[in-house]
């Protein structure tokens, strides 16, 4: 289909479109942003495509996107992206947005046959005979006027939406797989989804376990700092203090105020400027709440190769069945949420085995990737003959 292309940069004209978009059916969008300058990344252009048209909205003039947060919002209205979680996160920040009615062309691409995730042009390459062009992937989407082949990229990203949602859609159903996309994409209509554990950080670091009680109280403190002072300054956390600095804070904080003028790894400008604050980081005394999180604080499992091995093996149980099923196994159980399942940790979550994932795998399967029972394993002639323990 051949698109009328608009490029809008005037708030008036924008809430004239949006309105005049109420009574479609479906529309296909992606976004442009910067990250890696702020904390919370700038939005810089929104494509959508809906009926014939294709809108370029420049969302640095453009400052009321209400109009835009309706249609994505109503549940009439089928939202087609690609890769579209980092969209959602971000307009979830910038705006509150919970989607409604959702499809998302790498996730359906996941359960016909695609490794996932599986990039936008190879998807639309094998899909439509399209080779897109490349050259604007990283283009500075900040700049104005903004560069006319990054225009061109911006619409390429949008232009085959419709498109690939017809032929995916048509593969999902052949397979009886359809309901399962739709499973899979509402994750992303649900609140829970966009709501940030402000202890992952710390949770996910193993140092913490080899520390003492008020050591640890003090390094929790400091991801929480560095965390809200990115926050307040709107800069990347690595831009207040990199991550490979947290052991040297510690040690240093301890030792006072001179131990940081004869630490030569701790950059002068970073400690001159923070050195007051993580001292009095230390030096406060724990709080109720504080000690009854780190109370709370699973210990690290002990080392079980058999339970490791176990595993391991069972992880390519599901990788066969994905194979025989032309499923992605990375879409049904990524690996860092499978290491989670592994390790025995709390973090890991359960509905990953319910649903379609439960369905494909079967009861056996699930139970035993729940339970990890350990395997005996018996030769018989040229057999190989796996039984659980028990």
């Amino acid at each position: 289909m051949n698109y009328h292309v608009h490029f809008i940069e005037d708030q008036k004209q924008f809430d004239q479109i949006m309105e005049g978009l109420r009574e479609v059916t479906w529309l296909g969008f992606d976004t442009e942003f910067v990250g890696e300058k702020t904390y919370v990344p700038v939005l810089c252009l929104i494509q959508v495509v809906a009926e014939n048209n294709i809108y370029l909205i420049d969302t640095l003039r453009v400052k009321n996107l209400n109009g835009l947060m309706v249609l994505l919002a109503a549940p009439e209205i089928l939202k087609v992206t690609h890769a579209g979680d980092n969209d959602y996160r971000l307009l979830n920040i910038l705006y509150g947005l919970v989607p409604k009615n959702t499809f998302d062309t790498q996730i359906a691409a996941g359960f016909v046959g695609y490794n996932y995730p599986a990039g936008f042009g190879k998807i639309v390459e094998r899909e439509l005979s399209v080779t897109l062009a490349k050259s604007h992937t990283v283009a500075d989407w900040e700049q104005r006027p903004l560069d006319p082949k990054a225009l061109d990229y911006a619409v390429e990203d949008v232009k085959y939406l419709p498109a690939l949602h017809h032929k995916l859609t048509a593969k999902l159903r052949r397979s009886n797989r359809e309901a399962w996309a739709q499973e899979e994409n509402r994750k992303w209509e649900n609140p829970a989804f966009y709501t940030t554990d402000p202890y992952k950080e710390i949770l996910s670091n193993d140092y913490i376990h080899q520390l003492g009680f008020k050591d640890k109280v003090f390094l929790m403190r400091l991801f929480l700092w560095r965390r809200s002072k990115a926050a307040e300054l709107n800069i990347p956390r690595e831009a207040v203090l990199q991550s490979r600095h947290i052991s040297t804070v510690l040690r240093s904080t301890k030792d006072g105020p001179g131990a940081f003028r004869s630490n030569r790894t701790l950059p002068e400008n970073v400690w001159k400027r923070y050195a007051q604050e993580w001292l009095d980081l230390w030096s406060t005394k724990p709080t109720d709440a504080e000690t009854e999180w780190l109370k709370a604080l699973p210990s690290p499992a002990p080392d079980d190769p058999e339970r490791e091995w176990t595993m391991e093996l069972l992880y390519h149980f599901v990788k066969k069945q994905c194979l025989e099923q032309e499923i992605s196994a990375a879409l049904l159980l990524p690996k860092g949420d499978f290491n989670k399942l592994k390790s025995g940790s709390d973090e890991f979550d359960q509905d990953l085995l319910k649903g379609w994932r439960a369905g494909l795998l079967g009861e056996n399967l699930v139970n035993w990737l729940q339970r990890g029972e350990a395997l005996k394993m018996e030769w018989q002639g040229d057999h190989c003959i796996l039984k659980m323990r028990s």
